[in-house]
């Protein structure tokens, strides 16, 4: 009885410190740790901040490319304009922690450091985009909005 006691603590341990070493975990080598890649954090630090570039014609049709830089609990574009009709690409740059990018009305789901995801803004009005990665105790404010004009 007392070891099925003990199994069962240790696999709620176990449990536990797996579920919160996402993204407030301040090891660096945790970035890549789905991938199986080298651990790049850090090497586009301070260049894309902000990127919205694309052509943006005004009835849409145009192509967006769009980085969003995730950090501890925030994302650096609360909020992302875009034409209906454009095509978009989004790139994840995970800059603290590790996080996922999730737009689900658009069937989105980056996971991955720098990955990417394009697709069709066909939908008007405002989707919400949140982080994908359970990341600790800031993680359900990691939360945003694209809207689609």
């Amino acid at each position: 009885m007392k070891i099925n006691k003990l199994l069962m603590i240790a696999a709620l341990a176990v449990t536990v410190m797996g579920t919160t070493s996402g993204c407030g975990s301040s090891s660096k080598n945790n970035n890549n740790a789905n991938t199986g890649a080298t651990n790049n954090a850090g090497t586009n630090a301070g260049t894309n901040a902000g990127t919205n570039a694309g052509n943006n014609a005004a009835g849409g049709g145009g192509s967006k490319a769009i980085t969003i830089k995730a950090k501890n609990f925030e994302f650096d574009q609360p909020e992302i304009r875009v034409k209906q009709g454009d095509k978009v690409t989004i790139t994840l740059n995970n800059a603290e922690g590790f996080h996922g990018f999730a737009i689900p009305d658009y069937n989105v789901d980056i996971k991955e450091n720098n990955g990417t995801a394009t697709f069709t803004a066909d939908k008007a009005g405002e989707h919400e985009f949140h982080c994908s990665v359970v990341c600790g105790a800031g993680h359900s404010k990691m939360v945003g909005k694209i809207i689609v004009e």
